[in-house]
C-alpha cells in the first residue's frame, strides 16, 4: 500500500486511527497503527469490510484479532520473504562484528554502528527497511575495510555477501508484485503502479484509462479439458496482450480469468481500439490441445473500459470499468463496453 497523502490529510488519519488504537485498548505499534490507518483512509477496502465485519459481531477488537487481519490484509506473503531476508542480514552482521572484536585497532565506531543495525532489524515490517539496512550495512562495511588491513580478507566475502543480499532483495520485490503462471504483474504491483499513474496524471493534467478483460465461459474450458489447458490459455493470452500494448502500457492478472490493461495518456476511443486489436488477433488464433491436435473451440473476451477521473480513487476507476464488463457479458459476450455506455 502506498501512503501519499498531503501532509494536513495523513494527519487527520493519524489521529483517526490512534483513536482507535485508544478505543480498544490496543498497544501502539506498527502493526496496530497500520492496520487502522488503512481502516480510516479507506485505500483498503477488503480490510475494511472486514473490521466492519468483525465489529458487527464483536464490540471490540484485541490485538490478537488486528494482527489477524494485518496478516490476512496487509502483510500478504510478503512477511515470509522479509523473514528469511532478515535471518540473512542478522547472520552476516554477527559474523562482521565477530570479525571486527577480532581485530585489533580502534573500530569500535563501525563496530557500534553494526550493532545498532542488529538491533533495528526487530523493527523491520516492510522492504523499504529492509533496503535502508543493506545500503548501511554496505557503507559500514566498507569503511571497515579501509580502516582495518587484517579485515580486508574476511571483509571481501562479506561485502560480495552483502551485494548478493541486495540482488536477492530486489528480486524478492519484483517476485512479490508478479503473477507466477502468466509473468504479468499481479495485483500488489498493478496497486502501486495504478498511484504513480495518478500522481503523474494529476502533474502532466493528461488522462488515462484501464481495459477489464475477461475470458468468456473459461469455467467451460477448464471443466472440459482441464486446468493445465486452462493454464495454458491464460498463458497464451497474457502474452498476446503484452504484444498489442505500448512499451509504457501495462498488463497485469486481476484474479483467475481477469486481467487489467492500464493505457497512460489514453482517452476512451484510443482504449477501445486497444481493445479491438486484442480481439482481433484471438479470433484468428486455432486453439489445440499439444497431445493430439484436437481443437479447443474458439476463445473469446469481454472488455469493459474506464477513463481516470482526476482526484478519483483507484476503487471508482476500477468500479467503473468491472461495471461495464458485466454490461458486455449481459449482452452475449465477445464485445467492448465503455463507461459512456452505462
Amino acid at each position: 500500500m502506498n501512503y501519499t497523502e498531503e501532509k494536513s490529510k495523513a494527519g487527520e488519519y493519524l489521529r483517526l486511527a490512534l483513536n482507535y488504537i485508544a478505543k480498544h485498548n490496543l498497544p501502539a505499534n506498527p502493526v496496530n497503527y497500520t492496520v487502522w490507518y488503512e481502516y480510516v483512509s479507506g485505500k483498503n477496502m477488503k480490510l475494511k469490510k472486514a473490521i466492519e465485519h468483525s465489529l458487527e459481531n464483536a464490540k471490540s477488537l484485541n490485538n490478537n484479532n488486528v494482527e489477524g487481519l494485518y496478516q490476512r490484509y496487509v502483510a500478504d506473503g510478503d512477511r515470509i520473504v522479509i523473514s528469511k531476508l532478515l535471518t540473512k542480514i542478522s547472520l552476516m552482521l554477527k559474523d562482521i562484528t565477530y570479525h571486527v572484536s577480532e581485530t585489533d585497532g580502534d573500530l569500535s565506531g563501525h563496530g557500534k554502528n553494526l550493532g545498532d543495525l542488529a538491533e533495528q532489524i526487530g523493527d523491520v515490517h516492510d522492504y523499504n527497511d529492509i533496503k535502508k539496512i543493506v545500503d548501511q550495512m554496505i557503507v559500514e562495511t566498507k569503511a571497515l575495510v579501509k580502516s582495518g588491513k587484517r579485515l580486508q580478507t574476511r571483509m571481501k566475502i562479506s561485502s560480495e555477501d552483502l551485494k548478493q543480499l541486495h540482488q536477492e532483495l530486489e528480486k524478492s520485490q519484483q517476485e512479490a508484485q508478479t503473477d507466477a503462471l502468466t509473468s504479468l504483474i499481479n495485483r500488489r504491483g498493478l496497486e502501486k503502479r495504478l498511484e504513480l499513474e495518478r500522481i503523474r496524471a494529476k502533474q502532466n493534467d493528461s488522462p488515462f484509462s484501464i481495459i477489464m478483460v475477461d475470458i468468456d465461459h473459461f469455467k467451460k474450458v477448464n471443466d472440459t479439458f482441464g486446468h493445465l489447458v486452462g493454464d495454458s490459455i491464460l498463458r497464451s493470452l497474457a502474452r498476446m496482450i503484452k504484444d498489442h500494448l505500448r512499451r509504457n502500457d501495462i498488463a497485469a492478472r486481476y484474479g483467475g480469468e481477469e486481467f487489467l490493461i492500464l493505457l497512460p495518456e489514453t482517452e476512451i476511443e484510443g482504449a477501445k481500439a486497444v481493445g479491438q486489436k486484442i480481439r482481433k488477433a484471438l479470433s484468428t488464433k486455432e486453439w489445440k490441445l499439444k497431445e493430439n491436435g484436437k481443437s479447443i473451440g474458439r476463445i473469446t473476451v469481454s472488455m469493459g473500459i474506464s477513463l481516470y477521473k482526476f482526484n478519483e480513487p483507484e476503487e471508482s476507476l476500477i468500479k467503473r470499468a468491472d461495471d461495464a464488463l458485466y454490461l458486455a457479458k449481459n449482452n452475449g459476450r465477445d464485445q467492448i463496453v465503455t463507461q459512456k455506455e452505462l
